[in-house]
């Protein structure tokens, strides 16, 4: 069920009651069904992201260039607070009480949002440190754009893909999904694209590192609503058969 923006950041979203089950006839929520039956990547947007990736690449240290300035007063203003919405010490902290909250209010809107995308951003988590530590590759203060140490586990500065950028967008796809009207979703991920300018901004990443975490990042969202809604569905089919 979509909920207003509204609702949530005042804390107080109304999850619809249990959805009736009836003996043959079970009710499903048609938001609830679409995601079970979407397909978590379409190949034309698995060929978008590795092409845009590629293009990237080969414009990597002319981007860099670009953008880097450390003199730029309004490009540090944006970066910080792009730095703070892909920051986990801050997104996972704040999911996690909006998700404690829900449960403690008795809000299951609330509680379903935030455990969600909680659970969005940590699969990106995982997968960004994963996919860091088998490419390897070095950050843009080696001023070369091709150093790529494979495997390389214990190297903390290893830097494709972006973490922030694949935090910021799980977060930023899990709260579109979840939350109607299409200036929503233009403000949550315009906020996450400004966490991946930041992360130029700052010659922290390379601007592959930052397209290819955000499909990074989406994905992960994706995958977790639809396996929830699949487990829902699942859920209330077994019910129904056991009422019947």
């Amino acid at each position: 069920m979509r909920i207003r923006l509204t609702r949530f950041i005042l804390g107080a979203l109304i999850a619809a009651p249990s959805l009736p089950v009836h003996a043959q006839a079970p009710k499903f929520d048609s938001v609830t069904v679409a995601r079970a039956n979407k397909p978590i990547l379409r190949t034309g947007e698995l060929i978008g992201v590795l092409a845009t990736t590629g293009v990237a690449l080969a414009l990597d240290q002319t981007l860099r260039n670009t953008i880097y300035d450390p003199h730029d007063r309004f490009g540090r203003s944006v970066s910080d607070l792009g730095n703070a919405m892909g920051n986990g010490l801050y997104i996972y902290p704040s999911l996690l009480a909006f998700a404690v909250a829900g449960k403690v209010i008795g809000s299951p809107g609330l509680y379903g949002v935030s455990s969600r995308a909680l659970k969005s951003g940590l699969l990106a988590g995982v997968s960004a440190v994963v996919l860091k530590a088998i490419i390897g590759r070095e950050r843009p203060g080696a001023d070369n754009a091709f150093k790529f140490h494979p495997f390389n586990i214990a190297d903390k500065t290893n830097s494709f893909p972006s973490g922030h950028t694949t935090l910021a967008f799980a977060v930023a796809t899990s709260f579109s999904r979840e939350i109607g009207g299409h200036w929503d979703d233009v403000a949550f991920y315009s906020l996450a694209t400004v966490t991946a300018y930041a992360r130029m901004h700052d010659n922290r990443h390379w601007m592959s590192d930052v397209v290819f975490g955000a499909g990074v990042g989406i994905l992960s969202a994706r995958f977790i609503h639809r396996r929830e809604a699949k487990l829902l569905l699942g859920k209330n089919v077994v019910g129904a058969s056991l009422t019947f």
